[in-house]
């Protein structure tokens, strides 16, 4: 392998290590207010609306697809 690959690819390295490292860092908020997920979930009016559109929607789990 000749030099410039080896340096390529030990920067793709530590790229996708620190992407990941982020991704996991952060804390995930919602686009409802700026909600956390925990918060969503306690909210009643939230819960359900996310029923009535299940309700609406076929899912195929062995796909991980959801029809609505």
């Amino acid at each position: 392998m000749s030099r410039g690959a080896k340096i390529a690819l030990g920067f793709l390295t530590a790229f996708n290590a620190t992407a990941l490292v982020i991704d996991v860092s952060l804390p995930t908020k919602a686009a409802i207010g700026g909600k956390s997920y925990e918060e969503l979930v306690g909210d009643p009016d939230f819960t359900r609306a996310v029923q009535s559109v299940v309700k609406k929607c076929k899912v195929n789990v062995d796909i991980a697809k959801v029809e609505c």
